[in-house]
């Protein structure tokens, strides 16, 4: 690992970065701007105003004592999904990380 790195990550493990990931990605941006981007339609509450996330939490473990980690996300239309991320298989190298 670079020396310049913050220590915060040198522990983590793959599914730990993917999770904060997929965290930030779905939180950093309005849901309607995501659909638009991915060029996919947008999710539209009754009155025509966009449905947004209202809440993401990760989670672990995904509730069934697996190793999987996750994101719930709520959102406002009072629907709840949930995003595993499962790992099949480690690296068998080494890995390192660094930030550009």
């Amino acid at each position: 690992m670079r020396e310049d790195c913050d220590d915060e990550f040198d522990e983590y493990a793959h599914e730990d970065i993917l999770q904060a990931l997929v965290r930030h990605l779905l939180t950093s941006d309005e849901l309607d701007q995501l659909c638009d981007d991915a060029d996919l339609p947008q999710l539209t509450h009754s009155d025509g105003q966009p449905v947004t996330i209202t809440s993401a939490r990760t989670y672990r473990d995904a509730g069934v004592l697996t190793l999987d980690r996750g994101v719930w996300l709520e959102l406002s239309d009072g629907s709840v999904f949930g995003l595993t991320v499962q790992i099949s298989r480690r690296p068998t190298g080494e890995v390192t990380l660094s930030r550009h």
